[in-house]
């Protein structure tokens, strides 16, 4: 049987260590949970009723039913009748309907990018209801790629980065097994194509401008803005279209902005 003497000594002696342990390396820290987040102030709650396509869904607010396109984000084609089913298509609706379908969301507006597009689609960031970022994280996830139209929009540098995340790190559609990125040509202008030299020509410089294509780089398609009817180089008005232009890289691109082709 131990003596209380001893068992005061022990006793004294452990609380020693202790405070000498807490000397030397600190309060032991325990780690915080992470927080959740919240959906930005002024956001309005919508209850997902169907998602069309990677960055398109269709949500109830209230008892009013609207068309939602997500901002800042593009993923391939799955319901345009004209196309076929694009790489990596199917995959991307999945996931936007694992995140979304059947859920309460928030909806941002961006006042850069305007309330709706041609289609009367309202324009929005999606947030979950946990303060998720959904359009983000398609692009994160390589399930979408980064997309602006016109002009620049709030969080274009982050999606932007985390367009450059997912390429580096070869996800989704970013991977060489899928589509290697096929496609991200439409989304930014350093991707300017130009028109493959002939035996009798020498090869444009990139970014080169002629008479003919101002105010695009040659080889572009030029989109009238105020008929949204897009011209091919090789259209009969191409030459003439001249104001009010936006240009494109590709047809899609030129389509999925609301253009329709010019009939000569």
């Amino acid at each position: 049987m131990n003596h209380p003497s001893n068992d005061r000594r022990m006793g004294g002696l452990g609380a020693l260590v202790l405070i000498a342990v807490i000397l030397m390396y600190g309060w032991p820290v325990v780690a915080a949970p992470v927080p959740r987040g919240a959906p930005p102030i002024g956001s309005t709650r919508a209850f997902v009723t169907q998602v069309v396509d990677g960055d398109t869904i269709r949500v109830r607010i209230g008892t009013t039913t609207e068309t939602v396109r997500l901002i800042g984000v593009d993923t391939p084609e799955v319901v345009d009748p004209r196309k076929p089913v694009q790489c990596y298509g199917r995959e991307a609706s999945a996931r936007t309907k694992a995140l979304l379908d059947q859920q309460t969301v928030y909806l941002e507006a961006d006042s850069t990018q305007g309330d709706r597009d041609r289609y009367r689609r309202l324009l929005r960031y999606v947030w979950s209801a946990d303060g998720i970022d959904t359009n983000l994280l398609l692009i994160r996830g390589g399930y979408a790629f980064e997309y602006t139209y016109a002009v620049p929009y709030r969080f274009q540098q982050a999606y932007k980065a985390a367009q450059a995340s997912a390429r580096s790190a070869q996800r989704g559609l970013w991977s060489p097994n899928t589509c290697a990125g096929v496609g991200v040509a439409t989304k930014t202008r350093t991707a300017t194509r130009t028109p493959t030299p002939t035996r009798t020509a020498t090869a444009t410089p990139a970014g080169a401008v002629s008479a003919a294509s101002a105010p695009c780089v040659i080889g572009q398609i030029k989109g009238n803005r105020t008929s949204l009817i897009y011209h091919l180089p090789s259209g009969a008005y191409y030459a003439k279209t001249k104001l009010t232009v936006q240009c494109f890289d590709t047809e899609r691109a030129a389509v999925h902005a609301g253009y329709r082709r010019s009939s000569r």
